[in-house]
């Protein structure tokens, strides 16, 4: 183990910026959806802008992930950030279609994807130039 002690690997694994990012975008996911939820239940919206809601907190869960992780990393914002919303966003379409069998990934899954990891990009490159 090239003389690493397991206190040092513990520490090694306990701070990678990706798993710090993934987990605050899941966290605030559940926040937004939560705060959307009440939205939806106590006024009138419509349930036909449900999906522009998810996509928008979808987004907004990788951004803020994205900027966590690479100001955690504090080099490569952009390596970091659009890694950490590629995984959250894979993540979630499989989840997605473990609850639901009938939204296997297509196309559209894959561009949706490929779009959370440019934003989490963007979100890297914001998070590393941002003062600790």
């Amino acid at each position: 183990m090239n003389g690493k002690m397991w206190s040092d690997l513990k520490t090694d694994f306990h701070g990678s910026p990706l798993v710090l990012g993934i987990i605050v975008a899941f966290v605030t996911s559940l926040m937004c959806t939560l705060v959307m939820a009440g939205i939806y239940t106590w006024s009138n919206f419509s349930e036909s802008t449900l999906p522009y809601a998810a996509y928008t907190i979808n987004a907004l869960s990788a951004l803020i992930g994205a900027i966590i992780a690479a100001r955690s990393a504090g080099t490569r914002g952009w390596y970091y950030g659009g890694i950490t919303a590629l995984l959250f966003s894979a993540m979630l379409a499989v989840v997605g279609s473990l609850v639901d069998v009938s939204a296997a990934f297509q196309a559209q899954t894959l561009v949706r994807i490929a779009l959370l990891g440019l934003i989490g990009a963007f979100g890297g490159t914001i998070g590393v130039n941002m003062k600790r």
